[in-house]
């Protein structure tokens, strides 16, 4: 029809490079199922993906950020959390935190925490990979609580974080158990206290 929009079409350049990550990411978490960290090859991940060494480097140029990526496509992305208040907002991180803790990889999950505790260039990329946007958000959510009176002071974001978060790391590294919703809200309440007690109005 004269002067009607043609339909959108999807760019096959994008829909190519989509599929190529979900390609290299899945071959990553599969062998390092198989094999192990130490014994995972670059070569080995391009020759199971079928991708080109060329298409693979441009995304990740060291295995450390390969598997680091591989590891953070097991869960969503993790964004801002600005609820209004600072309750809200610690239950809200508390929350998301626990839904990422209880996707877990139990064949790859025990290999990696060894990898994790001897080689530092792995712990940096997955720390860029998880550590540092959870960090940028807690900056932001104390940064709000002061702004509206609910907290005397910034506690600091590595004191907050230990506060809001340590419990769900040991509940999950250390008992070996899921963080359940009953045990969320129950640490909430106890983080939210707890940072009111180091930052009084």
């Amino acid at each position: 029809m004269t002067g009607a929009l043609a339909p959108d079409r999807p760019r096959p350049g994008r829909q190519r490079s989509e599929a190529a990550d979900q390609a290299i990411l899945a071959a990553t978490l599969d062998l390092l199922a198989e094999n192990g960290y130490g014994a995972l090859t670059v070569a080995s991940v391009i020759a199971r993906s079928g991708v080109s060494s060329a298409t693979l480097y441009r995304r990740w140029p060291t295995k450390q950020e390969l598997v680091a990526a591989a590891l953070a496509s097991l869960h969503a992305d993790i964004v801002d959390i600005d609820t209004g208040s600072l309750d809200g907002d610690i239950s809200e991180m508390l929350r998301s935190a626990a839904s990422a803790l209880a996707v877990r990889r139990e064949d790859i999950s025990e290999d990696i925490a060894v990898e994790l505790r001897r080689n530092p260039e792995f712990r940096a990329a997955v720390n860029e990979k998880f550590v540092q946007p959870r960090r940028a958000v807690m900056a932001g959510v104390l940064a709000r609580a002061v702004e509206r009176g609910e907290l005397g002071s910034d506690p600091g974001v590595e004191v907050a974080t230990a506060i809001v978060l340590g419990p769900l790391h040991h509940r999950a590294f250390v008992q070996g158990q899921p963080p359940d919703a009953a045990f969320v809200a129950t640490m909430a309440v106890a983080a939210r206290a707890a940072l009111r007690a180091v930052a009084p109005r």
